[in-house]
Parts: C-alpha cells; sequence; structure tokens
C-alpha cells in the first residue's frame, strides 16, 4: 500500500505542476498571436468606409492584400512555438494518466475484497473519489489540447479563410473546455479527498480499516 500511497500523493503534486505550467504555456502563447490579431481586426475594419479615401482606385484591395501576406507569415510561426509546448507538456499528461490508472486498478483489487473484508469499504469509498476528481481535471485538458491541436494543423495547411482564422484564434484564446471555476472547484475537492484520505489513515474518523493497511507511513 505504501507505494499506492506514494502515487497518489505524486498525482496530487503532479497535477498541481501540470496546471501551472499549462497556464504559462498558454498565456505566452496568447502573447505571441497578438500581432496576428491585431492584423485581423484591421482586415475588419476594411471592409468599412474609407471616406475620401474610397476614391483612391484599388486602395482597399491593396491594403488587404498587404494584411494578408503579413497575417500568413506570422499565423503558424505565432502558434508553433505553443503547440510545440503544449505537445511536450502532454508527456507529463500522460505520466498523470498512467498514475491515475494505476491507482484505479489497486482499487478495483480492493473492491474485489469487499466480500471477504467489508471493513475496506471506506478506504475504496475515498479512492473513487480521488480517482473521480483526477480524470475529471486530465478530461478537461486532454479536450482543450485537441482542439488546439486541430487548430495549428488547419492553419498549418494554409487553407483556411481570414473568417475561420479569426475564429480558431478567439477559441485558442479563450480554451473553451477549461473552466476556471470548475478546475478550482476539482483542485480543491482532490485536496478535501486527499486529506480525508489521511485522515482515515491516521485514525482520526474512526473509519474501519485493516491494520495491514493501516500501518502505512503516510
Amino acid at each position: 500500500m505504501t507505494r499506492e500511497l506514494d502515487i497518489i500523493e505524486d498525482l496530487r503534486d503532479g497535477i498541481d505542476s501540470f496546471v501551472e505550467r499549462w497556464g504559462k504555456i498558454q498565456r505566452n502563447s496568447v502573447k505571441s498571436i497578438q500581432a496576428v490579431t491585431n492584423t485581423l481586426v484591421q482586415l475588419e475594419h476594411l471592409d468599412g468606409p474609407l471616406g475620401k479615401l474610397s476614391e483612391h482606385q484599388s486602395i482597399r484591395e491593396n491594403t488587404k492584400g498587404k494584411l494578408l501576406v503579413n497575417l500568413f507569415t506570422k499565423l503558424v510561426p505565432s502558434l508553433e512555438s505553443s503547440i510545440k509546448e503544449f505537445t511536450k507538456l502532454m508527456r507529463m499528461f500522460e505520466t498523470l494518466r498512467q498514475k491515475a490508472a494505476t491507482i484505479q486498478t489497486f482499487n478495483e483489487s480492493l473492491r474485489g475484497s469487499l466480500e471477504e473484508q467489508p471493513e475496506l469499504e471506506d478506504l475504496v469509498g475515498f479512492l473513487d473519489l480521488i480517482i473521480l476528481s483526477v480524470h475529471d481535471i486530465l478530461n478537461m485538458f486532454e479536450a482543450e489540447f485537441l482542439i488546439k491541436l486541430t487548430i495549428y494543423q488547419d492553419l498549418e495547411q494554409g487553407s483556411v479563410d481570414v473568417g475561420v482564422i479569426s475564429n480558431y484564434l478567439t477559441i485558442w484564446t479563450a480554451e473553451p473546455n477549461i473552466s476556471n471555476e470548475d478546475l478550482e472547484k476539482l483542485l480543491k475537492d482532490l485536496d478535501e479527498h486527499f486529506d480525508l484520505l489521511r485522515d482515515v489513515f491516521n485514525g482520526k474518523m474512526g473509519l474501519r480499516i485493516p491494520d495491514v493497511y493501516r500501518k502505512v507511513s503516510f
């Protein structure tokens, strides 16, 4: 059981580190696409009135062409370094997922022993809560990574029109699959479940845990 408790603690610390690193990469990526976003805004403004400049032949088309060249020159490079960093971070994600799978497999083995050792039910329940919180957090970031990867790969092919690009960058910046409120609650729940598990092994909750599991240094 010592190994499993170590893995749980590593998971707790690892998720905090993952979330922190993700946030840093995202902030940097938003800064890197700022110039591209500004160009998109300029392109949109060109569809509006030009005042006296409208008398100048082809000025709208010439300006739009120049801005489009500028846009596509900067677009993919501005996201390339970010997607590389996100991809590297997802290796850490896979490690966290493997640790969660190890805990889930262990918990299923405990669940299979409930008929002979019903006192394990409380331990199984707390581990279920921890596994559920971890999966919810990981699923949130996995969904967002897949969106970012799709956006990057589509833009890299260079066949996307300006309207789609604008929406892509809006989605990239907004990260619709990550709710800060939900994430904060999930992290708080994970900490609470972990603290409850610690209290169980420290004998503070009066729950029935076999001695073979209780005699573990948390």
